[in-house]
């Protein structure tokens, strides 16, 4: 199995666009009554902050395909804290390529690309990326992470450091 993970050019901005309705979509199963997915008059999700990835500099948008074909991608922003600290905003599988290490390939390169602090979040409802990110954190901080709940316990969050660990950083 053939895996590639890139950078998304400006020009292909529109193939993100497309894969994020998908994602949305199945985001919809882990709504709840203070953070609701809903369609626009147009049929279609939306992304505001798509555009953010092409012109910010702290945006870092990447797609993965699996022997050529579109599989997934990853939205990875930094914060503004103090160190530098890079979370994920948007991750997706698509359902035919899950479960078969394409999530685990996409974040191991996430974290060998950006070294630093790390926050990682999901809906307390969505139990399988809780399992997910749980396992990706202890595999990319050689096991030292904190795990908490946070919005009124709506969302497990996960924050590590992996600047000891081998790689480059992406800037």
């Amino acid at each position: 199995m053939d895996i590639d993970i890139s950078l998304v050019p400006a020009g292909k901005k529109h193939v993100l666009r497309n894969m994020l309705e998908l994602y949305f979509y199945d985001c919809c199963e882990f709504d709840d009554e203070e953070d609701s997915l809903e369609l626009n008059e147009a049929g279609l999700y939306g992304y505001r902050y798509l555009d953010y990835y092409w012109n910010e500099d702290d945006r870092y948008p990447y797609i993965v395909k699996v022997n050529g074909n579109l599989a997934g991608f990853s939205l990875i922003r930094t914060l503004g804290h103090e160190p530098l600290t890079f979370s994920i905003s948007e991750f997706f599988v698509m359902k035919k390529y899950r479960n078969i290490g394409i999530g685990a390939a996409m974040s191991t390169k996430m974290f060998e690309l950006h070294k630093g602090k790390w926050i990682i979040n999901t809906p307390i409802k969505n139990i399988t990326a809780q399992h997910f990110w749980r396992k990706a954190a202890k595999n990319a901080s050689l096991g030292v992470y904190d795990e908490y709940l946070i919005d009124n316990g709506r969302r497990m969050e996960w924050g590590f450091d992996n600047s000891g660990c081998c790689g480059i950083n992406a800037k």
